[in-house]
């Protein structure tokens, strides 16, 4: 029987959510806990007004505000998780791809506050968020 991936600790190992997000990795930075990545964004993720879904794109920045965090950790592997994310539709959100950010304001020992964006293919602000993670057991 293979690991359960979730218990790797290759701190680049990506999640299943995150795959189905189209999410592909444009750039890392470990020691500024920053990361900059892709979603494609197709038409299973479209509302009835034919727009993305506000919940793919919770996703999406909360994806990013923890991939800023996991790059931020002593130990591979460690534990984190979502306590409070808050989240701001700026812009139009079309099917397409989208270009997203996420960096760490401040670690502790066990909390972590992060923040993200996502921009359209234009470089327009779709939407931005602000995350405070549990870090460790």
């Amino acid at each position: 029987m293979s690991p359960d991936p979730a218990d790797t600790l290759d701190p680049d190992w990506e999640s299943p959510a995150a795959i189905t997000l189209g999410k592909k990795v444009l750039e890392l930075d470990p020691e500024r806990g920053y990361v900059r990545a892709s979603y494609v964004a197709g038409d299973n993720f479209i509302n009835r007004g034919g727009r993305i879904y506000g919940g793919f794109l919770a996703a999406m920045l909360d994806g990013l505000c923890g991939h800023a965090v996991r790059l931020t950790h002593r130990q591979p592997g460690t534990p984190q998780v979502t306590l409070e994310l808050k989240t701001s539709f700026i812009g139009r959100a079309d099917k397409g791809t989208l270009i997203g950010e996420g960096w760490v304001r401040h670690r502790g020992k066990s909390i972590a506050f992060a923040e993200a964006e996502l921009r359209d293919e234009a470089g327009e602000l779709v939407a931005r968020a602000s995350a405070t993670f549990k870090v460790g057991s």
